[in-house]
């Protein structure tokens, strides 16, 4: 599931080259629901990618019937691929975001597939937290509805039906998750590590409460917290994608470089790697340092391969443009 307080810290640890801002007057809010074909709700984890013309932008984690949510551009198509165990993937057609719209609803609908043997799952799925397994309907639509009024900024509204969620099912980590986010969207730093902790203690096996937590430590600047929390969540999946990208930024902010360019590499063999392409900023500065021009102007034109459209795209190119000079004088 995607949510406003976006993993990437990239942004902030870079801010030589991260200046500039999206023109939010432009953008919408897409909520994408996963049915079966017989209009049921799927209680098991679910990938949703959304993808636009140029290639995948974004990816989001859901369960049951709550929505994934994406902030999209106005006036630009997009689709949406659908996977997780238990029903056949599927991706759909393009769909256009209307420029007047300010929120933009789809519904997919999938086949299930038939029973698998216990244990088995597809290769390459998506690890499963335990406790979204077996989520109560009525946890499921307190979660739902929550998820709702948080996508138009309705905190208030958005908690008691988080809290409501946890009140019927009280294992229920990503209610607390989602309780987090809120504390941190009132700068409540305290409660929100509290709420995170919480997530974890739930259940074990629900990583993003991890990477929350990894991302708040990494803001004190307790970098070794950082790190153990990321290599707990990437021990369980070494694919999880917003995990490793975070792990990179943090060994950069250690001065861990050669660790740094290492997971930076990682993060970039993984699928849907694109959302991340900092780490190639990242990556250049490292190499750069390292008196490796060649290569380091290698990560600046993936960069802007991946996110040409960005708002550090202009100063990528003058980086890059002074590495050329550097090297043609």
């Amino acid at each position: 599931m995607t949510r406003s307080i976006a993993p990437v810290l990239v942004l902030l640890l870079l801010s030589s080259f991260l200046v500039a801002q999206t023109d939010v007057r432009d953008n919408a809010d897409l909520m994408v629901s996963v049915r079966t074909n017989d209009e049921r709700s799927i209680e098991a984890p679910i990938q949703v990618e959304l993808i636009a013309p140029r290639g995948p932008v974004a990816t989001a984690h859901i369960t049951g019937s709550e929505p994934a949510q994406f902030r999209v551009i106005s006036g630009t198509s997009y689709r949406v691929k659908v996977s997780g165990l238990g029903f056949e993937a599927v991706t759909t057609p393009y769909f256009e975001i209307n420029p007047l719209e300010q929120l933009h609803t789809e519904t997919v609908h999938v086949k299930l597939e038939s029973q698998k043997p216990a244990g088995e799952s597809s290769p390459g799925s998506s690890t499963i937290s335990v406790s979204e397994l077996n989520i109560p309907s009525k946890a499921s639509a307190e979660m739902s509805k929550g998820l709702q009024v948080y996508s138009k900024g309705d905190m208030e509204k958005a908690a008691a039906h988080f809290e409501k969620a946890i009140a019927e099912y009280p294992r229920y980590a990503r209610a607390y998750d989602m309780l987090g986010a809120i504390a941190i969207k009132r700068s409540n730093r305290t409660k929100a590590r509290e709420l995170f902790s919480k997530s974890i203690q739930a259940d074990a096996t629900f990583l993003p409460a991890y990477v929350d937590l990894a991302r708040m430590d990494v803001q004190d600047q307790d970098y070794a917290g950082s790190e153990s929390l990321l290599q707990k969540a990437i021990a369980v999946n070494p694919s999880m994608l917003d995990a490793v990208a975070l792990l990179a930024t943090t060994e950069f902010a250690n001065k861990e470089y050669d660790k740094a360019l290492a997971d930076a590499q990682r993060t970039h063999a993984l699928p849907n790697h694109q959302q991340f392409a900092e780490v190639h900023i990242m990556a250049g500065k490292v190499l750069g340092m390292q008196n490796h021009p060649g290569a380091a102007m290698l990560q600046y034109q993936l960069f802007l391969i991946e996110k040409p459209d960005s708002p550090e795209a202009e100063s990528v190119r003058n980086a890059l443009a002074s590495l050329k000079a550097e090297q043609h004088p």
